[in-house]
Protein backbone atom coordinates (compact mmCIF):
# COMPACT_ATOMS: atom_id res chain seq x y z
CA UNK A 1 0.00 0.00 0.00
CA UNK A 2 0.88 3.34 -0.19
CA UNK A 3 1.97 5.22 3.00
CA UNK A 4 3.46 8.55 3.73
CA UNK A 5 6.45 8.28 5.84
CA UNK A 6 9.27 10.75 7.22
CA UNK A 7 12.88 9.29 8.28
CA UNK A 8 14.38 11.79 9.99
CA UNK A 9 12.40 15.18 11.43
CA UNK A 10 11.95 18.55 9.71
CA UNK A 11 10.08 20.36 7.43
CA UNK A 12 7.25 19.20 4.80
CA UNK A 13 9.95 18.27 2.78
CA UNK A 14 11.19 15.19 4.73
CA UNK A 15 7.61 13.56 3.57
CA UNK A 16 8.30 10.56 1.47
CA UNK A 17 5.51 8.65 -0.27
CA UNK A 18 6.50 4.95 -0.18
CA UNK A 19 5.29 1.31 -0.86
CA UNK A 20 5.01 -0.02 2.35
CA UNK A 21 3.34 -3.77 4.07
CA UNK A 22 -0.51 -3.76 4.02
CA UNK A 23 -1.39 -4.29 7.62
CA UNK A 24 -3.60 -7.42 9.01
CA UNK A 25 -5.35 -7.44 11.72
CA UNK A 26 -4.04 -8.69 15.59
CA UNK A 27 -6.41 -10.23 17.88
CA UNK A 28 -9.43 -7.35 18.57
CA UNK A 29 -8.03 -5.04 16.05
CA UNK A 30 -9.44 -4.16 12.41
CA UNK A 31 -7.79 -2.62 9.13
CA UNK A 32 -9.79 0.38 8.00
CA UNK A 33 -9.44 1.56 4.50
CA UNK A 34 -8.97 5.29 4.69
CA UNK A 35 -11.21 7.27 2.82
CA UNK A 36 -10.02 10.63 4.39
CA UNK A 37 -7.60 12.37 6.76
CA UNK A 38 -6.98 15.64 8.65
CA UNK A 39 -4.10 17.15 9.55
CA UNK A 40 -3.57 18.53 13.08
CA UNK A 41 -1.13 20.64 14.39
CA UNK A 42 -0.06 17.45 16.49
CA UNK A 43 0.64 16.22 13.52
CA UNK A 44 3.26 19.10 12.54
CA UNK A 45 4.96 18.72 15.92
CA UNK A 46 5.40 15.25 15.58
CA UNK A 47 7.33 16.10 12.27
CA UNK A 48 9.21 18.36 13.78
CA UNK A 49 10.42 16.46 16.56
CA UNK A 50 8.80 19.03 18.99
CA UNK A 51 5.47 16.90 20.29
CA UNK A 52 6.73 15.42 23.48
CA UNK A 53 5.38 12.72 22.76
CA UNK A 54 7.51 9.52 21.92
CA UNK A 55 8.07 8.80 17.62
CA UNK A 56 9.75 6.17 16.56
CA UNK A 57 11.26 6.51 12.70
CA UNK A 58 10.59 6.05 10.37
CA UNK A 59 6.82 7.18 11.12
CA UNK A 60 3.86 7.36 9.19
CA UNK A 61 1.62 9.78 10.72
CA UNK A 62 -1.78 11.05 11.14
CA UNK A 63 -4.43 11.05 14.02
CA UNK A 64 -7.37 11.40 12.20
CA UNK A 65 -9.30 9.52 10.08
CA UNK A 66 -12.47 8.05 8.39
CA UNK A 67 -12.87 5.17 5.92
CA UNK A 68 -14.70 1.47 5.60
CA UNK A 69 -13.74 -1.33 7.60
CA UNK A 70 -11.83 -3.85 5.32
CA UNK A 71 -10.40 -6.88 7.66
CA UNK A 72 -11.73 -8.11 10.85
CA UNK A 73 -9.19 -9.77 13.29
CA UNK A 74 -10.03 -12.48 15.90
CA UNK A 75 -12.90 -12.12 18.48
CA UNK A 76 -14.08 -8.75 17.07
CA UNK A 77 -17.71 -8.46 17.05
CA UNK A 78 -20.56 -6.07 16.21
CA UNK A 79 -18.51 -4.67 13.02
CA UNK A 80 -18.51 -5.85 9.44
CA UNK A 81 -16.37 -5.24 6.37
CA UNK A 82 -17.92 -1.97 4.57
CA UNK A 83 -19.22 -0.61 7.79
CA UNK A 84 -18.67 3.29 7.59
CA UNK A 85 -16.59 4.25 10.57
CA UNK A 86 -14.40 7.14 12.65
CA UNK A 87 -12.01 5.55 15.09
CA UNK A 88 -11.93 7.37 18.77
CA UNK A 89 -8.18 8.95 18.92
CA UNK A 90 -7.25 7.34 21.97
CA UNK A 91 -9.16 4.12 21.03
CA UNK A 92 -5.93 2.22 21.44
CA UNK A 93 -5.57 2.80 25.21
CA UNK A 94 -2.85 5.38 25.64
CA UNK A 95 -1.69 5.10 22.31
CA UNK A 96 -2.89 7.58 19.83
CA UNK A 97 -3.14 6.27 16.14
CA UNK A 98 -0.33 8.42 14.32
CA UNK A 99 1.84 8.86 17.13
CA UNK A 100 3.39 5.59 18.79
CA UNK A 101 1.04 2.96 16.62
CA UNK A 102 0.95 3.68 12.71
CA UNK A 103 -1.35 6.48 11.48
CA UNK A 104 -3.74 8.27 8.69
CA UNK A 105 -1.84 9.03 6.20
CA UNK A 106 -1.79 5.57 4.42
CA UNK A 107 -4.03 3.64 2.43
CA UNK A 108 -5.03 1.53 5.20
CA UNK A 109 -4.85 1.82 9.05
CA UNK A 110 -4.64 -0.64 12.00
CA UNK A 111 -6.97 0.38 15.09
CA UNK A 112 -8.58 -1.05 18.08
CA UNK A 113 -12.24 -2.33 17.22
CA UNK A 114 -12.95 -0.70 20.28
CA UNK A 115 -12.50 2.66 19.45
CA UNK A 116 -14.90 2.21 16.39
CA UNK A 117 -17.62 5.18 16.37
CA UNK A 118 -19.95 5.11 13.48
CA UNK A 119 -20.22 7.59 10.93
CA UNK A 120 -23.46 8.10 9.17
CA UNK A 121 -24.27 8.43 5.78
CA UNK A 122 -25.48 12.17 6.40
CA UNK A 123 -21.47 12.60 6.92
CA UNK A 124 -19.16 13.13 3.88
CA UNK A 125 -15.90 11.34 3.99
CA UNK A 126 -13.95 14.74 4.09
CA UNK A 127 -17.07 16.48 6.71
CA UNK A 128 -16.25 13.20 8.58
CA UNK A 129 -12.58 13.84 8.87
CA UNK A 130 -12.66 17.36 9.81
CA UNK A 131 -14.64 16.63 13.10
CA UNK A 132 -13.63 14.62 15.45
CA UNK A 133 -10.60 16.67 17.07
CA UNK A 134 -11.76 20.40 15.91
CA UNK A 135 -15.42 19.37 17.43
CA UNK A 136 -14.51 16.62 20.29
CA UNK A 137 -11.50 19.14 21.21
CA UNK A 138 -13.70 22.37 21.50
CA UNK A 139 -16.84 20.89 23.23
CA UNK A 140 -14.69 19.44 26.05
CA UNK A 141 -12.95 23.02 26.31
CA UNK A 142 -16.06 24.66 26.53
CA UNK A 143 -18.45 22.41 28.53
CA UNK A 144 -16.29 20.00 30.50
CA UNK A 145 -13.67 22.00 31.74
CA UNK A 146 -14.97 25.67 31.41
CA UNK A 147 -18.34 24.87 31.98
CA UNK A 148 -19.74 27.39 29.40
CA UNK A 149 -23.40 28.69 30.71
CA UNK A 150 -26.36 30.11 28.28
CA UNK A 151 -26.20 33.63 28.07
CA UNK A 152 -22.36 33.73 28.50
CA UNK A 153 -20.12 35.78 26.87
CA UNK A 154 -16.47 33.93 25.55
CA UNK A 155 -13.81 35.04 23.57
CA UNK A 156 -12.36 32.03 21.01
CA UNK A 157 -8.93 32.39 19.63
CA UNK A 158 -7.95 32.25 16.41
CA UNK A 159 -11.44 31.77 14.78
CA UNK A 160 -10.01 30.43 11.67
CA UNK A 161 -8.38 27.69 12.82
CA UNK A 162 -9.95 24.14 13.27
CA UNK A 163 -10.58 23.97 16.56
CA UNK A 164 -11.38 27.76 16.41
CA UNK A 165 -13.80 27.21 13.94
CA UNK A 166 -15.74 24.74 15.91
CA UNK A 167 -15.49 26.59 19.53
CA UNK A 168 -17.87 29.42 17.84
CA UNK A 169 -20.30 26.98 16.35
CA UNK A 170 -20.78 25.08 19.73
CA UNK A 171 -20.79 28.23 22.01
CA UNK A 172 -23.51 30.25 19.63
CA UNK A 173 -24.96 26.52 19.75
CA UNK A 174 -25.41 26.33 23.62
CA UNK A 175 -26.29 29.89 23.55
CA UNK A 176 -23.40 32.17 24.35
CA UNK A 177 -22.47 35.43 23.06
CA UNK A 178 -19.38 35.10 20.91
CA UNK A 179 -16.63 37.51 20.31
CA UNK A 180 -13.84 35.93 18.24
CA UNK A 181 -10.11 37.30 17.08
CA UNK A 182 -7.82 36.61 13.95
CA UNK A 183 -5.21 38.37 12.22
CA UNK A 184 -7.49 38.47 9.17
CA UNK A 185 -10.83 40.09 8.17
CA UNK A 186 -11.91 37.18 5.77
CA UNK A 187 -11.65 34.50 8.52
CA UNK A 188 -13.28 36.96 10.21
CA UNK A 189 -16.21 37.24 8.06
CA UNK A 190 -15.95 33.54 7.28
CA UNK A 191 -16.80 32.80 10.95
CA UNK A 192 -19.44 35.08 10.72
CA UNK A 193 -21.20 32.70 9.03
CA UNK A 194 -21.48 30.42 11.88
CA UNK A 195 -22.02 32.48 15.01
CA UNK A 196 -19.53 34.89 15.65
CA UNK A 197 -20.99 37.77 17.17
CA UNK A 198 -18.15 40.11 16.89
CA UNK A 199 -14.68 39.69 15.51
CA UNK A 200 -11.25 41.53 16.32
CA UNK A 201 -8.68 41.50 14.13
CA UNK A 202 -5.61 41.21 16.68
CA UNK A 203 -2.95 42.55 14.01
CA UNK A 204 -4.70 46.07 13.34
CA UNK A 205 -6.72 46.44 16.48
CA UNK A 206 -5.66 46.65 20.43
CA UNK A 207 -7.35 42.84 20.89
CA UNK A 208 -8.11 44.26 25.06
CA UNK A 209 -9.30 47.35 24.20
CA UNK A 210 -11.91 46.43 21.59
CA UNK A 211 -12.81 43.38 23.72
CA UNK A 212 -14.11 46.05 26.71
CA UNK A 213 -15.82 47.92 24.01
CA UNK A 214 -17.92 45.21 23.14
CA UNK A 215 -18.67 43.83 26.90
CA UNK A 216 -19.00 47.79 28.46
CA UNK A 217 -16.05 47.54 30.23
CA UNK A 218 -16.57 43.96 31.56
CA UNK A 219 -14.73 41.78 30.25
CA UNK A 220 -15.79 37.97 29.08
CA UNK A 221 -16.91 35.19 30.92
CA UNK A 222 -14.85 32.68 29.42
CA UNK A 223 -11.69 32.61 27.09
CA UNK A 224 -10.60 29.73 24.39
CA UNK A 225 -7.18 29.69 24.20
CA UNK A 226 -4.91 27.55 22.21
CA UNK A 227 -2.23 30.19 20.82
CA UNK A 228 -0.46 30.77 23.83
CA UNK A 229 2.55 33.54 23.05
CA UNK A 230 2.11 36.83 24.08
CA UNK A 231 -1.89 36.30 23.36
CA UNK A 232 -2.25 34.35 26.63
CA UNK A 233 -1.33 37.48 28.73
CA UNK A 234 -4.22 39.32 26.03
CA UNK A 235 -6.38 36.78 26.79
CA UNK A 236 -5.93 37.00 30.88
CA UNK A 237 -6.55 40.78 30.24
CA UNK A 238 -9.94 40.41 28.28
CA UNK A 239 -11.10 38.24 31.19
CA UNK A 240 -13.84 39.68 33.84
CA UNK A 241 -13.72 39.33 37.21
CA UNK A 242 -13.91 35.46 37.69
CA UNK A 243 -13.80 34.77 34.55
CA UNK A 244 -11.99 31.11 33.35
CA UNK A 245 -9.56 31.27 30.69
CA UNK A 246 -9.26 27.37 29.35
CA UNK A 247 -6.41 26.19 27.29
CA UNK A 248 -5.36 23.51 25.14
CA UNK A 249 -1.97 24.64 23.16
CA UNK A 250 0.33 27.11 22.54
CA UNK A 251 1.71 26.70 19.33
CA UNK A 252 2.86 30.33 18.36
CA UNK A 253 5.34 29.77 22.43
CA UNK A 254 4.46 27.42 24.36
CA UNK A 255 6.64 29.50 27.76
CA UNK A 256 4.34 32.28 28.27
CA UNK A 257 4.99 35.90 30.28
CA UNK A 258 2.41 35.64 32.94
CA UNK A 259 1.47 38.84 35.32
CA UNK A 260 0.15 37.14 38.56
CA UNK A 261 -1.41 39.99 40.56
CA UNK A 262 -3.79 41.36 38.49
CA UNK A 263 -4.91 37.61 37.67
CA UNK A 264 -5.17 36.25 41.65
CA UNK A 265 -6.76 40.02 42.28
CA UNK A 266 -9.76 39.69 40.04
CA UNK A 267 -10.19 36.11 41.11
CA UNK A 268 -9.34 34.64 37.40
CA UNK A 269 -8.81 31.08 36.51
CA UNK A 270 -6.72 29.24 33.76
CA UNK A 271 -7.91 25.74 33.33
CA UNK A 272 -5.84 22.92 31.42
CA UNK A 273 -8.28 20.71 28.94
CA UNK A 274 -6.47 17.85 26.65
CA UNK A 275 -8.16 15.72 24.10
CA UNK A 276 -11.79 14.48 25.01
CA UNK A 277 -13.81 11.82 25.61
CA UNK A 278 -15.54 9.16 23.67
CA UNK A 279 -19.28 10.52 24.73
CA UNK A 280 -18.05 13.68 24.00
CA UNK A 281 -16.87 12.74 20.28
CA UNK A 282 -20.28 10.62 19.60
CA UNK A 283 -22.27 13.71 20.68
CA UNK A 284 -20.67 16.00 18.14
CA UNK A 285 -21.34 13.17 15.90
CA UNK A 286 -25.22 13.49 15.96
CA UNK A 287 -25.07 16.77 16.04
CA UNK A 288 -23.12 16.93 12.54
CA UNK A 289 -25.60 14.67 11.59
CA UNK A 290 -28.98 16.62 12.29
CA UNK A 291 -27.15 19.34 10.63
CA UNK A 292 -26.93 21.29 13.95
CA UNK A 293 -23.01 22.23 13.38
CA UNK A 294 -21.01 22.17 9.60
CA UNK A 295 -17.78 20.29 9.94
CA UNK A 296 -15.20 22.65 8.21
CA UNK A 297 -12.98 21.57 5.42
CA UNK A 298 -10.69 24.34 4.08
CA UNK A 299 -9.31 22.32 1.49
CA UNK A 300 -9.09 18.76 0.04
CA UNK A 301 -5.43 17.26 -1.00
CA UNK A 302 -4.29 13.51 -2.34
CA UNK A 303 -1.88 10.79 -0.77
CA UNK A 304 0.72 12.36 -2.64
CA UNK A 305 0.60 15.71 -2.27
CA UNK A 306 0.86 15.09 1.27
CA UNK A 307 3.77 17.92 1.75
CA UNK A 308 1.46 20.42 0.17
CA UNK A 309 -1.40 20.23 2.59
CA UNK A 310 0.86 20.39 5.26
CA UNK A 311 2.47 23.59 4.21
CA UNK A 312 -0.96 24.96 3.24
CA UNK A 313 -1.97 24.21 7.06
CA UNK A 314 1.36 25.69 8.16
CA UNK A 315 0.95 28.98 5.63
CA UNK A 316 -2.09 30.00 8.50
CA UNK A 317 -4.37 30.65 5.56
CA UNK A 318 -6.44 27.51 5.87
CA UNK A 319 -10.13 28.20 7.22
CA UNK A 320 -11.36 24.75 8.92
CA UNK A 321 -9.27 21.61 8.34
CA UNK A 322 -7.03 20.70 5.37
CA UNK A 323 -8.09 16.88 4.27
CA UNK A 324 -6.29 14.38 2.39
CA UNK A 325 -7.86 11.80 0.58
CA UNK A 326 -5.81 8.85 -0.19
Amino acid sequence: MKAVTYHEHGGPEVFRVEDVPEPTPGAGEVVVKVKAAAINHLDVDHREGISRFPVTLPHIGGIELVGEVASIGAGVEGWQEGDRVAPYVLGNGSNFVGVNYPGAFAEYATVQAGSLVRLPDAISWEAGAALQVAFGTAFHMLFNRAKLKIGETVMVNSVGSGIGSAAVQLAKLAGAYVIGNSSGDAKLAKATEFGLDVGINYRTHDLVAEVMSATGGKGVDVVYEHVGGDMFQKSLDSLAGGGRLVTCGGHAEEVVPFDIIPFFRAQKSVIGSFVYDRDEFETCVALCARGQITSLVDSVFSLDATADAFRRVESREHFGKVVIKP
